[in-house]
């Protein structure tokens, strides 16, 4: 694991690095940027040019659909999204309700 950014800075450039570079400097990235920056580390930092042409091969990694490379090489997986339980859905109607009738509430005067 290289944890010195002279070091990334020095690798070729690939999907991950910028993102990589930027939380060793500032410890501040969003959480998608986060998937970026351990794909690009759990990859090997994309040295090896054949990883570049197809996924990482781990499809039961948590984070196998949101991989750059992953969403290249299986088209399929492009907008992939999690299904709703019918009772997962209600509750999260009822929460945004709920929302926004305490935002209307605390508006009125």
């Amino acid at each position: 694991m290289i944890r010195d950014v002279e070091k990334i800075k020095k690798l070729p450039p690939r999907v991950g690095q910028s993102i990589m570079v930027k939380w060793l400097e500032t410890g501040k990235i969003s959480p998608a940027q986060a998937i970026q920056a351990l794909c690009y580390e759990c990859m090997g930092y994309y040295q090896d040019y054949e990883l570049l042409e197809g996924d990482c091969g781990d499809p039961q990694c948590p984070l196998f659909t949101f991989n750059y490379y992953n969403r290249r090489a299986h088209p399929e997986l492009k907008n992939t999204k999690v299904a709703l339980t019918p009772d997962r859905k209600q509750k999260l109607k009822e929460n945004l309700k709920k929302a926004w009738e305490s935002r209307k509430a605390a508006k009125k005067p």
